[in-house]
């Protein structure tokens, strides 16, 4: 799987992980959606990396999926942010897969 971050959308992300090297999940978040296909596409920032994660290539951030997610998600995706905006759009080759992806800081404090 690979992820193409824009210009934009990495600033972003630098600001919100600060100086430390976290990783962030793409996740097909289904809590609270009915049954297991009805989801939406989310970016967690994660203190470390589980076990099962998949490293997703990028040009930037370090990404990861769990396997279990994966199959939700095309091998080629696009990140993307407004300037003023914050949350993220997040497309592939052949679907736009949310234009206000959410950042949650997972991270224990």
């Amino acid at each position: 799987m690979h992820m193409q971050i824009s210009e934009r959308a990495e600033r972003f992300l630098r600001a919100k992980i600060g100086s430390k090297s976290s990783p962030v999940r793409l996740v097909f978040d289904g809590e609270g959606c009915g049954c297991g296909i009805n989801g939406i596409p989310a970016l967690w920032i994660l203190s470390a990396q589980d076990e099962y994660d998949k490293e997703i290539h990028s040009n930037g951030i370090p990404f990861v999926i769990h396997p279990a997610h994966a199959i939700y998600f095309e091998e080629n995706l696009y990140l993307d942010s407004e300037e003023n905006y914050p949350s993220f759009r997040l497309s592939g080759d052949s679907q736009l897969y949310g234009q206000n992806i959410r950042l949650l800081d997972q991270r224990e404090t």
